[in-house]
Parts: C-alpha cells; structure tokens; sequence
C-alpha cells in the first residue's frame, strides 16, 4: 500500500479530534440552551395545548347535543331521528378531533421554527403517495361517506351485511361495527359492502307458522284465530303492533301435517318481544284446547 495512504488516516482522525474538541457541547451548555428555548416558545406550544383541549372540549358538547337535538325522553325506545342524530354525532366527533389534532400539530411546528410550507407539501406528496398505495383505504372512506349521506342504517338498526347480521353499535367513515346475537362483534371496512339488507328501517313483520295433526286442524283454525285477536285487542302491545295479528288461513299440507301461519306488523326493535309472546299464546291456547302441535312452530322468512 501507497505510504501517503497510511499517514492520511492517522492525519484525519487527528483532525476530526480537534474539531471535536473545539466544539464540545458540555451539559451545562445544553442545559442553558435548553432552558432559553423553553423560555423562547414554551408560553406559545403552552398556550396552542391550551386550546387545544377547549377546541376537544366544544367539539364533545357540540356532538353531545347533537346526539340529544331529536330526543323525544323516552329513554326505553330509540326512534329513527334520535338514531340519526346521534350516528351524525359520532361522525363529526372523529372527523372534528382529527381536524383538530392536524391543526394543532402544524401549529406547534410553525412556533419551533419549522417551514410549514414545506412540511404542508410535503404532507400532500406523501397523502398521494399513499392514496396510491392503499386504494383499499380510500375507498372506505368514499363508501361510507355515501352510506352515510344516503342514510342506508345509523346505530342501532338490525342489519345484514354479507354473511353478517347484527346490531349497528359504531359508525365511522371507514368501519362498521355490528354486534351479533350471540355477542361477537364483526367489524367491516365499508368499501366491502356491497349490499345492505335494514331489518329495522320503518317497520317489521312478524310471521309464525304452526304444524298441527291433521285430525285438529279444525279445532286449530279457532284457537289461533282466538290467539290472533286476544293479542290484537291487548292493549299492553298497541305500542308494538302496527299491524293487528291476523290468521292467514292455512298455508301448506304436508303429509298428516297442517301448517297455519299468523302474521303482524310491528315497530322497528320489537320483533322479537312480538314473536316469543305470540309463541307463548299458541303454545298455551292449544295446550287447553287438547290441539297437538305436529312440529315446533317456527318463523317464517321474514319480507318487508
């Protein structure tokens, strides 16, 4: 090797040696620098944090009272512009604090001396850069800006989507959260959706078919009328009923087997109260009337 070459190393870390000397940052140095730079812009971030936490603050009372601008106080049933108002709310609430969060951020980078400029196109080119890479993500976003402007379900409605059925329990721009019935929570990326089926939207029909023996067919077609109209005519279900019970008339035969089927209209979230008390008439009616069921009555699909 060339000897000019190995006196340069030597001669290089000597003089990297002494720049290092010269320039020694002691702690107490960096402390007093410190110190001034806190004093320079801590007052400012101090006071941007301050409002910060009032801009949270509003934004969480302005959505609460969103969320209570179409409250009727019936606090045991949620109507549809209750559920709206307070799907609304929620959306604004998440799109508020991100607003805010960037806001802030930008504004505490400006007040350290940062060129907000460039950090802002910066900020888009990165933006599309990634909107590039995760067109997944930003159809989410679309999807469900329109599932919400179209008003397709808001929280608590009783939704299928796909393979999934369940409570709408949270709703934000990019994931459904629906809570099933036997408490699994499935969380869905709105640009998934494809088709949406409200069970709860307006109204719902109840449909209960029974099988009885063929020899009480007869016999069965009083009682379950009789059932029919006792339930009509309670007055603890008119808050349910949209439609009184009604016995169709017989639906089917099927060998020694009579299928019967009574139907009724009810609210939305009510289905289910109305289909196991109406279960319990049928059940109680032909057991006093000596009526043998021929099967366990079942609901049939339900059609709105």
């Amino acid at each position: 090797m060339r000897p000019d070459l190995l006196l340069a190393v030597p001669q290089g870390v000597a003089q990297i040696t002494r720049q290092v000397r010269h320039t020694r940052y002691t702690v107490t140095e960096f402390l007093d620098d410190a110190t001034d730079y806190a004093f320079l812009h801590g007052p400012r971030i101090i006071a941007i944090l301050v409002m910060a936490l009032v801009a949270f603050w509003m934004l969480r009372k302005l959505t609460a009272r969103l969320a209570r601008v179409n409250s009727d106080g019936d606090a045991a049933h949620t109507s549809l512009a209750e559920q709206r108002a307070k799907t609304a709310a929620g959306l604004l609430r998440n799109f508020g604090n991100v607003v805010i969060t960037v806001v802030v951020l930008i504004w505490i980078a400006g007040s350290l001396g940062f060129n907000i400029s460039a950090l802002i196109a910066s900020a888009g080119v990165i933006g599309l850069a990634i909107s590039f890479g995760s067109q997944s993500l930003v159809r989410d976003f679309v999807t469900g800006f329109f599932i919400q402007l179209e008003q397709q379900f808001v929280l608590g409605d009783v939704v299928r989507v796909g393979a999934f059925e369940g409570t709408v329990e949270r709703v934000t721009l990019r994931l459904v959260y629906l809570r099933d019935a036997s408490g699994a929570l499935h969380i869905i990326p709105n640009g998934s959706i494809v088709q949406v089926t409200n069970m709860s939207r307006s109204w719902h029909r109840v449909s209960l078919d029974v099988d009885v023996a063929w020899e009480h067919s007869d016999r069965a077609n009083e009682v379950l009328r009789a059932v029919a109209e006792g339930m009509a005519t309670d007055s603890a279900w008119d808050d349910a009923l949209l439609e009184k019970p009604s016995l169709t008339g017989i639906e089917k035969f099927n060998g020694g087997i009579v299928t019967y089927r009574i139907v009724a209209r009810v609210v939305p979230g009510r289905r289910d109260e109305v289909s196991r008390e109406l279960r319990y008439r049928v059940k109680r009616a032909l057991d006093a009337a000596g009526v043998r069921i021929a099967s366990p009555p079942v609901l049939a699909p339900v059609s709105q």
